[in-house]
């Protein structure tokens, strides 16, 4: 059992609000004689679920990522070092020039615009950002079993958004399973994420 982050719940919320636009739009399309609005914008919803999915994940992301590094932060300021020994601790063959020292405190000045391009919905490129902020995505089960269909699915919306791919071969049900797997993806996340800081 883990303590989930406070950015989780809103994300679920989302992700039920698009599956309730989901299954209301096919409940229209399915009545015996179905108006010609929910007829002819199917493939349009389809496609805007598919984008808001990956949208909401890559928000969550960003979110995450965030808060892992505002918590680093918050270690570092209670355990004030100065950034020369840390520097010199990671680069100790090389010279620093007068310009190179900090006697300030370390901080780790990422931003989120830094990390907007490090950001996206596909798994490979966020185990690499996780990496990067010290947690290995890969050594969790749960994330391997997941990658592929949140792979698709990325897939699916890149085509749609670059290629105008007009996704005929996505159901509103497909749409439903998509969101169910976002939601349980987010969460092993989530749960790896709060285990580095809980530790």
């Amino acid at each position: 059992m883990y303590s989930p982050s406070q950015y989780i719940e809103s994300y679920y919320e989302l992700l039920d609000d698009l599956k309730s636009f989901s299954n209301k739009t096919n409940s229209k399309l399915t009545e015996e004689t179905p108006e010609n609005y929910y007829i002819d914008n199917a493939n349009f919803f389809t496609k805007s679920l598919i984008v808001l999915i990956c949208a909401y994940l890559e928000s969550y992301l960003k979110d995450i990522s965030m808060h892992l590094i505002d918590h680093y932060n918050k270690i570092l300021a209670a355990n004030p070092i100065t950034e020369n020994i840390v520097k010199w601790g990671l680069q100790t063959n090389k010279e620093f020039k007068e310009k190179d020292y900090v006697f300030t405190p370390l901080k780790i000045k990422l931003k989120k615009k830094d990390i907007d391009e490090h950001i996206s919905g596909n798994p490979f490129r966020t185990n690499s950002l996780f990496k990067k902020l010290g947690i290995e995505l890969s050594k969790s089960e749960d994330f391997n079993n997941s990658k592929d269909k949140i792979n698709a699915i990325v897939v699916k919306r890149n085509k749609i958004v670059h290629h105008n791919d007009n996704a005929s071969d996505v159901s509103l049900s497909d749409i439903n399973e998509n969101i169910d797997a976002v939601i349980k993806y987010i969460k092993i996340i989530d749960a790896e994420v709060m285990k580095q800081i809980l530790v």
